[in-house]
């Protein structure tokens, strides 16, 4: 009898022990899955610091280089603007201008043309620049005929086209419509077409077309046969916020407006690619998306 009972306590005792054994497993596998839990939260914490981390360091650098690009803006912009102002100050510090020989003074008042014409057109680009700086995309957008802006832009530098004897050829559809913002694509348009006629040959041609090849965006091209671009401002040209090429005699201008293009043309769903055709000479392409773009039936 006592030996039946000793037996039936250790199975009890037994019973128990697996009992809080089995117990204290469950306790310590829940205890580990919540331990794994924590740890995958800590990782995905981890990993989205670890991502802000970056998206903040690139934040940083795009506001460095935005900042060194609106000093260089400004530095240009109130150098080439005093310009006018001291050819004015000098023109009033004569004492008695009827002095001075008429055709030298008609030289005067040509230079002096010139650069109130250049500044202002410097002062409205940095001003719609400026304007695009305060919202991420330009609204107040209408619809546009592509061959009257081209045409527009013509007309402003015929007498240079007239000069240099430069053949125009206007493929673009007359009909053709963009719905976008009206003053940044005469921005882009006039510098585009600015710089193909500075950099052109003489006796050369700008030939002008729209490009339609059924894909998602519209291009619009600009070439001219003038010389070639070497690979390092082919380079600042497409990748970089400013260029540097040197300009050759009676080809003026502030090296500003293309910066400025890129800048403004990202803000209407643009692009713009500079591209040398080999033997031949240089090209512009601007393309935006084709739901911006309409045929005027």
């Amino acid at each position: 009898m006592q030996s039946q009972t000793i037996i039936t306590l250790l199975i009890v005792g037994i019973v128990i022990s697996k009992t809080l054994i089995g117990v204290l497993i469950y306790f310590l596998i829940r205890k580990n899955q919540l331990l794994k839990v924590e740890q995958l939260k800590l990782t995905t914490a981890n990993s989205i610091l670890s991502e802000q981390a970056i998206c903040i360091h690139h934040y940083n650098e795009e506001l460095k280089i935005a900042e060194s690009f609106k000093t260089k803006v400004l530095s240009i912009a109130s150098h080439d603007l005093r310009a006018p102002f001291a050819s004015v100050e000098i023109l009033l510090a004569i004492d008695d201008i009827s002095l001075v020989d008429k055709e030298d003074l008609k030289l005067i008042f040509l230079n002096l043309k010139g650069q109130v014409a250049r500044s202002r057109t410097m002062l409205e680009e940095v001003l719609l620049w400026t304007e695009s700086q305060l919202r991420d995309k330009l609204e107040n957008t209408e619809n546009c005929n592509i061959r009257d802006q081209i045409d527009a832009v013509l007309g402003i530098y015929a007498l240079e086209i007239q000069r240099f004897n430069i053949q125009i050829i206007n493929s673009v559809n007359p009909d053709f419509c963009a719905h976008t913002h009206k003053g940044t694509l005469a921005f882009v348009l006039r510098n585009v077409i600015s710089n193909a006629i500075k950099y052109g040959r003489v006796g050369g041609s700008i030939v002008l077309q729209l490009i339609d090849d059924q894909s998602d965006r519209w291009e619009l091209t600009v070439s001219n046969d003038g010389e070639e671009l070497s690979s390092e401002v082919l380079h600042n040209l497409n990748f970089v916020n400013s260029w540097d090429r040197k300009r050759s005699e009676n080809k003026n201008g502030a090296g500003l407006g293309i910066s400025l293009c890129k800048d403004l043309i990202k803000r209407i769903d643009g692009k713009m690619q500079f591209e040398n055709q080999h033997g031949i000479g240089v090209s512009v392409r601007i393309s935006f998306p084709r739901k911006a773009y309409q045929a005027v039936s």
